[in-house]
């Protein structure tokens, strides 16, 4: 009687492994249906796997700011697309376009980036 506990155990551990690696991957917390686009200043910028998030401050017409967040492809893809990692800073102006949050977060997942001489560069490899 142990070993189909044993196993049922196990196999159950493994589904939710795999279940936990897929989601990981998952776009579904963002809106691809509806792109928005939003400019604002460079604060931080973690360049790690398996993703990139770049944040920066975008200051509404009101005078309001808002911290956003925004998540890239890993950096091998990013390298691939032309990025490199010492062309975005902290204190650069920046434009993003990407899928906002569903929750209303001020959370995207990238697409393309504009940076402040013009140059735009793709940062997700679903566009």
């Amino acid at each position: 009687m142990k070993a189909p506990m044993i196993r049922f155990a196990t196999t159950g551990l493994l589904f939710l492994l795999c279940a936990a690696a897929s989601a990981h991957h998952s776009v579904a917390r963002y809106d691809s249906d509806h792109l928005v686009t939003v400019e604002g200043t460079v604060s931080r910028i973690e360049w790690t796997s398996p993703h990139v998030f770049i944040y920066f401050t975008a200051v509404a017409e009101d005078g309001t700011t808002t911290e956003w967040g925004v998540e890239l492809d890993p950096p091998v893809l990013l390298g691939r697309y032309g990025w490199r990692r010492d062309m975005v800073k902290e204190g650069d102006r920046i434009k993003f376009t990407g899928a906002p949050a569903r929750s209303g977060a001020p959370l995207m997942r990238g697409a393309i980036v504009e940076l402040a001489d013009g140059t735009s560069l793709r940062v997700w490899s679903r566009v």
